[in-house]
């Protein structure tokens, strides 16, 4: 049992050869809420996790809710607590699957403009999300993903509109809208 054990052991890190990681420093998640019909706000997060396998192109994306960054500390409390309810859905998931020999083959310096169709779990729910976006080979042998447009994403395809409505009440607002465009800028090495 022992030597299963050690040999199980060995193979994890194997694992992660065929996997391109998310650089976490180098990788930024934005959206813009509308409140009142007037006021715009720029709001991230700032703990993104992610890999893409190298041989069957599948790439994940992990938001932690938790890290929600508004620019107001009792918004981001609210948030969590009303919004995303991080005590259940502690995080979102977007998975797609990206053409891999395509990507590989890409000169250093070259880009591409690719369209990722995929699924965003949030919240218990499950929905399609189409993002575009232009990819880059980098000296390293990483990629720099970046959005050239942002994806819609509505608060009723995950049935948050219940708490954006709390949090309209919270703040005094008349409406918060419940489709908010989101961008990304991601490096995976």
């Amino acid at each position: 049992m022992k030597k299963l054990v050690c040999a199980l052991a060995l193979l994890l890190p194997m694992g992660g050869l065929n996997a391109l990681e998310l650089v976490k420093e180098a990788s930024v998640l934005n959206f813009v809420t509308v409140k009142n019909d007037a006021v715009a706000e720029l709001m991230s997060f700032s703990s993104l996790t992610g890999s893409i396998d190298d041989a069957t192109g599948k790439a994940e994306l992990i938001v932690d809710l938790s890290s929600v960054e508004t620019g107001i500390d009792i918004r981001n409390d609210r948030m969590r607590e009303h919004l995303f309810q991080i005590d259940k859905f502690p995080s979102a998931t977007y998975s797609a699957t990206v053409e891999m020999a395509n990507l590989n083959a890409m000169a250093v310096g070259e880009q591409k403009n690719i369209e990722l169709r995929g699924e965003l779990k949030l919240h218990g729910k499950t929905a399609p999300v189409v993002f575009e976006v232009i990819v880059t080979k980098r000296s390293d042998e990483s990629f720099h993903a970046a959005t050239s447009s942002p994806a819609f994403i509505s608060a009723n395809s995950f049935e948050l509109a219940p708490g954006i409505g709390k949090l309209r009440s919270l703040a005094g607002l008349q409406n918060i809208d419940l489709v908010v465009p989101v961008t990304f800028s991601v490096v995976f090495q």
